[in-house]
Order: structure tokens, then C-alpha cells, then sequence
């Protein structure tokens, strides 16, 4: 692993540079995946939340440490000026992301178990988040503001040396604000005393875990765990008695550690194995030299490439990125996908089979293609794409400016449709391989709940160009097949269809078994039978050329010969 960080070292030459024992850096669920841009964020401030904080632990156990939603919601209407829609959005997104999927899972089973409206809603009321978790979730959406540079939570102004700017927003944002968010944790009795002299307490320490990655000994550690080290607990004032930490020694402490998140999809790309890559015709072919010392020229970034980071990362980011896949049928299984979060970027023209249960997606500035996946046990995120089918199981489904996208769905969220969003198609899940139950099983997957059809678009209105999404018209709907054999006992759909979508699969179904039983009822001779198939034949032929179907059954022709 060592070796693994000399390479993404500013000066890889150095190689006597001590690689340090322990790194820190933003937690990229709540980073990259649970930032909902363009929401105003003026409720967020240190203050505020700190009040919110105060508040809910005046309501017994149904405040603190758990904030159920009746208290969230009705605060949030009251002093953050939310709609339901809203405040519902903030508490499920920090809930999905936060919490284990094995207990979202039992949530959802007995949920939909329930007939009783009644009881459905106060089973609503009931549910509950972690009240720091909740505040630190809300804080951190203050770091789209660091994008513009234009406003500032505290008196400080923002960074503007040069060794600031290269650094990734989420780190500016930490390091920016870190005071804010310790304050946000104080104890409510130290509130008039100075950082140096507050106490922080293990579990608040614990919570603050949520927001941060620790990296120590080749493995991921949770942050209190790592505080209470003999050599860290030192740094920190640890207090066996009390329970607590300095807060100010705490702050420093996160601070001499911070740094870039070292598995990002671009590192992998430059420094990780190989799994597949197509030459370059038009390019000369770059020596294994450079691919080896993750050389970035035109060469060696415009082709298509699929790396793996999996021989030297822990097991919570191993990571699959695949870039530029174009024109071409590619098919990931288990044996290199398994609990891997996956990166897709600048796709063209593709067909992507993703069979295997994966922790998150992202797919990114991609056009006129198919990806068909298998369980997804974070997040689905979406960006910049264009004329997309995505056939997909998912905890949550996150799109940001995508048009004219078609999604097959079954996700226990509703997906967030965000700013930029247009021309978004949403239909039930609709395709299955023969390992899907296996890959549900594994990962916790419960397909009992499904909102496919109740996304939420706070920030997109509809306009000129059309709506913002719509559901796909039944009589659409066609059932997808994956044209691999995989292990497994699956042999159907996992999710049940709505009755309408249900109606028109069995009316598409006994249309074709009706024709078969006409033709065989005519009593062809021979050669009629044969001026039948030839024309057919032809006329599916026609068909796959004026579709543009032909090049997706020659890509699999030629896969089939490969394999």
C-alpha cells in the first residue's frame, strides 16, 4: 500500500518521504453522493443547527440521540421555512445514507406489510435518524457554496493561495470550517467557553465519524476508535473518567491528518490494474512503461480502458472505473465487481451489463447507451448523461442535468430528479439474470418497497421543453433480456409488475403465442413455409438496421466468439 501512495505522491521521486500512518479526508457518500446542489443553505448555518440540536434534546427519546420525523418535520417547517417535500427529502437521504441497509430493509419489508394506512403514516412519524448525524448532514450541503467563492458562514474569507486552490472542495470546505462543526458538537453547559477549553464527548466523537474517512494500518477505522489509541488519545486530551476529548486538540488533530482522498476513479484509471483496454488506432500505442507509471497522455486517456484498484485498497474502496467505452457490448460479473463501487464516464453508443451486487454507481457524461446492473447497496448517481437506458436495483437513484433518459427501476427511495433535469422516463424494473437473487441476498436487498413512480424534483419545473419526467405508457413497456448466462436460480422478474405493466407483458405474450398458433393452423405446405420464414426474415432484418439494433447483435456475435 505504501507503494500505492508514492505513486499519487506530488513527487513520486521521492521515495524516502514517509508515507503517514493515518489519513483523513470527507466521507464520499455524504461528499459526492448526498450534496443536493442548489438548495438554499441558509438554514444551515452553525448557529442554527446548534439550536436544532438544543431543541431536539428537549423532547426525550423522540429528540435525542435518535430525531424521529414528526419532531424533524414540524421543526423544519417551523424555523427553516421547509415544505413537506423538502424536510422529507433531507431526513430520507441522510437516513439511506447513514444507516445500514439491513435496517432500512426490515424497515421497508414490515412497511409494506402493513394495510392500514393509519399505521402506515405513524410508522412515517416514528422512523428516526441520528439527531447529530442529521445536523452534520444539513452542515455539509454548505459546500456547493465553495464553489463560487461568493459567500462565507464565518468572517474568514476563503482560501486563495494557489496550494488551496488545487485542493478538492471537500477538503477547502473542512478545512474552512471545522471550528463551525465542532462547535455544532459542544456541549450545550460549555457553549461560552473557547475551543481550547470545551470538551467534547466520545459519543458526539463517534458521530462525528460520519463525516470523515480514517485510513490507518491498511485497513478503514471509525474515528473514535482511532482517538482512543494510546499515541492519538495523547494528542487529543483523552479523558478515560469523562469520556471526552479536548475539542480544540481534536480539531488540530484532523487537521495535521487531513488529506485527498487517495481511491479516487481518476487515480485508479492512471494506477490501477488493468482489466481491459482496446488499442488506440489512431493514436500510437503507448508503451507498457507508461501505462505502468500512469502516463496521461492523449494516448493513453482517450482509450477505452477498464481499471481495478481491488489488489492494493481496502475492501471498502475497491473500485472498478471504466472510461471512453464506445460502440462495443461490455459485460462485468461478480469475479470483478463484487462490493465494488463502480465509475462509468464518457461512454458512447454502449451496452454495459453490470451483473453483480455493488456498493455504489456513478455514471457520468455518457450518451445513447444501456447499463443494466445488478443490486446497488448505495447510491446510483447520474450526471450529465444524455438518451440513456438505465436498467437498474438501487438504494437511492441521484440525477443531476440528464435529458431525455429512460430508467427501469426498483429503488426503496424516491429518486431525486435535481437541477438540470428534463425528459426523464420512469418505468418499473423490467430484466433479470439468473444470479440476481443471490446478489439481492448478499448485499440485503429488500425489492418489497418500490417507489419508481414518486421521484422528487423540488429544484426542476416544467417548461418549454417539456416535462420534467413522466411514467412510460404501458403499452411501451417490453420486457428486457440479458443476452448472458450467469450462476444462479433466478428465473423471473424479483419485483412484482403494476397491474397495468402486468397487462400489457401477458397482451404482448399471448399476441406472439396467438401468431404462432395461426401459422401452424394454416397448414403451410413446404415451400410456403419456406417463403414465410424468408420473409420474415427479411423484414426482421429491416428492422434491425432502420432500429440500429444490427450493431448491438454484431457486438454480441462477436463477444460470443471471444468467449
Amino acid at each position: 500500500m505504501n507503494e500505492y501512495f508514492n505513486k499519487m505522491s506530488p513527487h513520486p521521486q521521492s521515495m524516502h518521504v514517509d508515507v503517514p500512518r493515518v489519513l483523513v479526508w470527507p466521507n464520499q457518500a455524504i461528499f459526492k453522493h448526498g450534496i443536493l446542489a442548489g438548495f438554499p443553505a441558509s438554514f444551515g448555518t452553525a448557529e442554527n443547527l446548534s439550536k436544532f440540536l438544543l431543541y431536539c434534546r428537549t423532547k426525550g427519546k423522540n429528540g435525542w440521540p435518535s430525531v424521529c420525523y414528526a419532531i424533524w418535520a414540524s421543526y423544519a417547517q417551523r424555523y427553516f421555512n421547509m415544505d413537506n417535500e423538502l424536510a422529507s427529502l433531507f431526513f430520507e437521504s441522510c437516513r439511506h445514507i447513514c444507516m445500514d441497509i439491513r435496517d432500512t430493509s426490515q424497515w421497508d419489508e414490515k412497511y409494506m406489510t402493513t394495510l392500514s394506512e393509519d399505521t402506515k403514516s405513524r410508522m412515517r412519524d416514528k422512523v428516526s435518524v441520528n439527531t447529530i448525524h442529521l445536523a452534520l448532514y444539513l452542515y455539509s450541503q454548505n459546500v456547493t457554496l465553495m464553489q463560487t467563492q461568493k459567500f462565507s458562514l464565518r468572517s474568514e474569507e476563503f482560501p486563495t493561495d494557489r496550494k488551496a486552490k488545487k485542493k478538492s472542495i471537500d477538503v477547502r470546505f473542512i478545512e474552512t470550517f471545522l471550528s463551525d462543526i465542532m462547535k455544532i458538537l459542544s456541549d450545550p453547559e460549555s457553549k461560552g467557553l473557547s475551543l481550547d477549553k470545551q470538551p467534547i464527548t466520545l459519543s458526539s466523537v463517534t458521530s462525528l465519524g460520519i463525516m470523515f474517512t480514517v485510513y490507518t494500518d491498511n485497513s478503514i477505522r471509525p474515528l473514535h476508535e482511532v482517538l482512543q489509541q494510546q499515541n492519538h488519545a495523547a494528542m487529543c486530551s483523552f479523558n478515560k473518567l469523562t469520556q471526552s476529548f479536548n475539542t480544540q486538540q481534536v480539531r488540530t488533530w484532523l487537521l495535521d491528518h487531513m488529506h485527498a482522498n487517495p481511491f479516487t476513479s481518476k487515480r485508479c484509471l492512471m494506477h490501477g490494474k488493468t482489466v481491459y483496454q482496446k488499442p488506440n488506432r489512431r493514436n500510437r500505442r503507448p508503451s507498457d512503461h507508461s501505462l505502468e507509471n500512469g502516463g496521461s497522455s492523449p494516448s493513453t486517456m482517450t482509450r477505452c480502458r477498464i481499471t481495478t484498484n481491488d489488489h492494493e485498497t481496502p475492501a471498502e474502496h475497491r473500485l472498478v472505473a471504466m472510461q471512453y467505452v464506445s460502440r462495443q457490448i461490455t459485460v462485468l460479473g461478480s469475479e470483478t465487481l463484487l462490493n465494488h463501487r463502480v465509475h462509468v464516464t464518457h461512454c458512447n453508443d454502449a451496452s454495459i451489463y453490470l451483473l453483480s451486487s455493488m456498493r455504489d454507481t456513478s455514471v457520468k457524461q455518457c450518451a445513447r447507451s444501456t447499463v443494466a446492473t445488478g443490486p446497488i447497496a448505495g447510491t446510483l448517481y447520474l450526471t450529465g448523461c444524455v438518451n440513456m437506458r438505465i436498467i437498474s436495483i438501487a438504494r437511492r437513484i441521484v440525477l443531476r442535468n440528464c435529458h431525455s433518459c429512460k430508467l427501469y427501476l426498483v429503488t426503496p427511495t424516491q429518486p431525486l430528479l435535481l437541477a438540470g433535469c428534463n425528459d426523464i422516463t420512469l418505468a418499473p424494473y423490467n430484466t433479470f439474470y439468473r444470479g440476481l437473487a443471490g446478489h439481492l441476498s448478499h448485499s440485503n436487498f429488500s425489492v418489497a418497497k418500490n417507489l419508481w413512480d414518486k421521484p422528487s424534483s423540488p429544484m426542476c419545473l416544467d417548461g418549454d421543453t417539456g416535462k420534467v419526467y413522466q411514467r412510460l405508457p404501458p403499452e411501451q413497456f417490453h420486457l428486457f433480456s440479458i443476452p448472458f448466462s450467469t450462476e444462479g436460480t433466478t428465473t423471473g422478474l424479483v419485483s412484482q409488475l403494476p397491474p397495468d405493466y402486468e397487462k400489457q407483458t401477458l397482451k404482448s405474450r399471448d399476441r406472439v403465442t396467438a401468431w404462432y398458433d395461426k401459422v401452424q393452423k394454416c397448414d403451410l405446405s413446404e415451400a410456403q413455409t419456406s417463403q414465410l420464414a424468408a420473409t420474415l426474415q427479411g423484414r426482421f432484418h429491416d428492422w434491425l438496421e432502420t432500429s440500429g439494433h444490427q450493431k448491438e447483435l454484431d457486438g454480441l456475435i462477436r463477444l460470443r466468439d471471444k468467449l
